[in-house]
């Protein structure tokens, strides 16, 4: 799905709080020399002659041709910075990644944003490497184990050209028909004039904010379920009130959302990606916040009995199990066929509980940014770190790209849910 218009790389930014004065090529020189140091990220795709790639140690490779520095003022010149370096494709003739140190925000902190082609990784092995350039006193070995063969590339790198497969067995070829098939059962025209479907040529903007953790779980609590859900339920308030703004949520609206799911437990971790995902239907049409996140609740609760390998969150599975070659003749295909299957992203990041610095400044806040297929107006993205949870947009829509709506929907969608919450309590 992605082309030079529409770069479908993760994006994460990391603001951090130092204690000195912050000198730029300092920290610059410091993410360089800790990157040369991880074996993956000096690895580039080599595409092979009938479809598909390896990966090969580029001898080429300089950390400083990956690393940049930025100095900008306010909110939203940040904000607008990151967009602009969002939209910028990654030059996959070399190690598919870029890291950027951004100066001058308030307080004295600064920030990095970082690059990384999915190909590279997913969103949970993202997080892998980046606490491998974090300062190693914050970490356990556990966190920042990366496995190298003895070439001292990454143990990923096949040891055979990846466009000659294995012969399947009756049994995967069935498990591939039944992906399949689950996948195709999943897909239906897009909604017409839908706001979150979007051919609009307008640059995205990435906004962010922050809510309070302990809220969340005040409301986990009160209403059950996970923090995920209630995160759902927020995400499923915000899209609601912003639908609602362009007459576009009637009681039986919903917006089809993909929830990736890690699998890398299952897989053995040592691939690149290892991601399903479940199919929900956000209520955006019910009016009550509670009733809302019941139903996101119970469709999780039924998705994770089911298994990631049906719905159209399989694509990935499936695409796994096709032949490199055949990845070529379907990617024209593949490359329309996102608002078929849902109309946004929904992503949640794990990060480790444990508090992360970068040379002795203390990480603060971190934003994933989600990549945005074609056809698609809104991607959102979510972490949880320390006591905070961020909130990421990414998005071409005017009305959703002012950072003080995101602030001001965030806090009436929890005050809803509070609210809620103080009735069940005094029903029981």
């Amino acid at each position: 799905m992605e082309g030079n218009s529409n770069p479908l790389h993760l994006g994460a930014v990391a603001t951090f709080t130092p204690t000195n004065l912050v000198h730029p090529a300092r920290i610059a020189a410091v993410l360089c020399e800790r990157a040369a140091e991880v074996p993956r990220l000096r690895a580039r795709a080599r595409t092979g002659l009938l479809g598909g790639a390896r990966w090969v140690e580029d001898p080429g490779f300089v950390p400083e041709d990956h690393v940049f520095t930025h100095h900008v003022r306010g909110r939203d010149r940040f904000a607008t910075l990151i967009s602009h370096l969002m939209a910028q494709p990654l030059d996959l003739a070399r190690p598919p990644w870029e890291l950027h140190v951004v100066t001058g925000l308030s307080g004295g902190r600064f920030a990095v944003f970082a690059k990384l082609h999915h190909s590279l990784c997913d969103g949970m092995k993202a997080v892998g490497l980046g606490l491998q350039l974090f300062d190693a006193s914050r970490l356990s070995n556990r966190d920042v184990a990366e496995p190298v063969s003895r070439s001292g590339l990454p143990s990923f790198l096949p040891s055979l050209p990846s466009f000659l497969p294995s012969l399947p067995s009756l049994r995967g070829i069935k498990d591939t028909l039944d992906i399949a098939s689950s996948v195709l059962s999943q897909t239906r025209p897009p909604t017409l004039g839908s706001p979150v479907l979007s051919s609009s040529p307008r640059p995205r903007r990435v906004v962010m904010s922050r809510v309070d953790l302990a809220d969340v779980h005040r409301i986990r609590r009160a209403h059950g379920g996970t923090v995920n859900d209630v995160l759902l339920a927020l995400v499923t308030g915000a899209l609601r009130q912003w639908l609602s703004a362009h007459d576009s949520a009637g009681p039986s609206s919903v917006v089809r959302a993909l929830i990736p799911v890690n699998q890398r437990a299952r897989a053995g971790g040592s691939c690149g990606n290892s991601i399903s995902g479940f199919l929900l239907s956000l209520p955006v049409g019910e009016p009550d916040a509670a009733s809302r996140l019941r139903s996101v609740r119970s469709q999780m609760e039924s998705a994770k009995a089911a298994g990631p390998d049906r719905g159209a969150g399989a694509l990935p599975l499936l695409a796994d199990r096709v032949p490199p070659f055949l990845h070529r003749l379907a990617a024209p295909v593949a490359a329309r066929c996102a608002p078929l299957l849902f109309d946004t992203l929904v992503t949640s990041v794990p990060l480790p509980s444990v508090p992360l610095a970068l040379d002795g400044a203390a990480l603060t806040e971190m934003y994933p940014v989600a990549p945005v297929a074609p056809g698609h107006a809104v991607g959102v993205a979510l972490s949880v770190y320390r006591s905070s949870v961020h909130v990421c947009l990414h998005t071409n829509q005017s009305w959703m790209s002012d950072s003080q709506w995101l602030d001001g929907v965030l806090r009436r969608e929890l005050a809803a849910l509070s609210s809620s919450r103080e009735l069940v309590g005094s029903l029981s």
